[in-house]
C-alpha cells in the first residue's frame, strides 16, 4: 500500500520564527523613525525575510479545505539589492 506524499510543517515553529523576524523589522523601523543610524541593507534584508515567510505560508494548504487553500498566487517579489 502506497502512502500519499506528506509534507511536515510546524506551525508553532513557523510562528516562533515569524515573531522573531517581525521583532527585528520592528526594531529597525523604530530606529528609522527615531532618526537613528540604520543600515539600508539590514532593513531590506529584514523586510525580505518577512516577505519570504509570507510567501512560504501562502503555499501551505490542506487539499479540499476551502478555509485553508493554496494561496501561492499572492507571492510578493523581494526587494532588489539595487534599490
Amino acid at each position: 500500500m502506497t502512502q500519499p506524499n506528506k509534507i511536515a510543517f510546524s506551525m508553532n515553529g513557523f510562528r516562533r520564527n515569524l515573531s522573531g523576524d517581525v521583532a527585528v523589522l520592528r526594531d529597525l523601523v523604530t530606529d528609522v523613525l527615531a532618526g537613528e543610524y540604520y543600515d539600508p541593507d539590514d532593513l531590506r534584508d529584514a523586510m525580505n525575510q518577512i516577505i519570504c515567510s509570507s510567501n512560504s505560508l501562502n503555499c501551505v494548504f490542506v487539499a479540499g479545505d476551502a478555509g485553508f487553500s493554496d494561496m501561492s498566487d499572492l507571492e510578493l517579489e523581494l526587494i532588489d539589492e539595487q534599490v
